[in-house]
C-alpha cells in the first residue's frame, strides 16, 4: 500500500490548527493593536471616562434633543461648553498621542475618526444651541448617535472596546 504525505501530515496539520486556535483564543496572540497599545488606550479611555463622571448634573431636566425648547439653549450651550468639550477634546488628544498602534492600523483610524466626529459634532450642538437653531442641534445629535454605532464596532476592531463608553 503506498501511502500519501498527505494523510500523515493531515492530523498533525489539524492538530497544530486546532492548538493555535486555542492559542490565540486565550490571548496569547494579540488581538487588534497589540496589548501594550490597547493598554496604553484604555488608560485614555478610562480618564476620558472619569472626567465624564465628573460632569455637573446636565442643567435642564426633561430636555429632548430630538425635540429641544430654544429657550432652553442657552443652558444647554454652556453646559455642553463647559463639561462635555473639555473631555472630549482630551479624550481625542490622548488617543492622537498615541501614535500608530503595531497592528490593526485601519482599525485604529476608524476609533480616531468617530472619536474625531464626536468631537465635532459636540462642537455643533454648541454652535446650533448658541444660535437658536433647532434644525441644526437635532441634526448634530442625530450625526452623534449614528456615530456612537461606528465607535462601537471600530473599538471593537481595535481590541479596546472599552473606548466606546466614554460616548455612550
Amino acid at each position: 500500500m503506498v501511502t500519501t504525505g498527505f494523510r500523515r501530515a493531515a492530523p498533525a496539520a489539524f492538530l497544530a490548527a486546532v492548538v493555535g486556535l486555542l492559542f490565540v483564543a486565550c490571548g496569547g496572540e494579540p488581538s487588534g493593536v497589540g496589548e501594550d497599545f490597547a493598554a496604553r488606550a484604555a488608560q485614555v479611555c478610562q480618564a476620558a471616562l472619569e472626567s465624564k463622571q465628573a460632569w455637573s448634573q446636565f442643567p435642564v431636566p426633561n430636555f429632548d434633543p430630538v425635540d429641544p425648547d430654544p429657550a432652553a439653549f442657552p443652558e444647554v450651550s454652556t453646559w455642553l461648553e463647559d463639561q462635555v468639550a473639555p473631555t472630549f477634546e482630551s479624550w481625542l488628544d490622548g488617543l492622537e498621542a498615541l501614535g500608530d498602534p503595531p497592528s490593526a492600523r485601519e482599525a485604529w483610524a476608524d476609533v480616531l475618526g468617530a472619536v474625531e466626529r464626536i468631537t465635532a459634532g459636540n462642537a455643533d450642538e454648541i454652535a446650533a444651541a448658541k444660535a437658536a437653531d433647532v434644525h441644526a442641534f437635532v441634526v448634530a445629535h442625530d450625526r452623534l448617535e449614528q456615530t456612537q454605532n461606528d465607535l462601537e464596532t471600530s473599538t471593537a476592531e481595535a481590541g479596546v472596546a472599552s473606548c466606546a463608553d466614554i460616548h455612550a
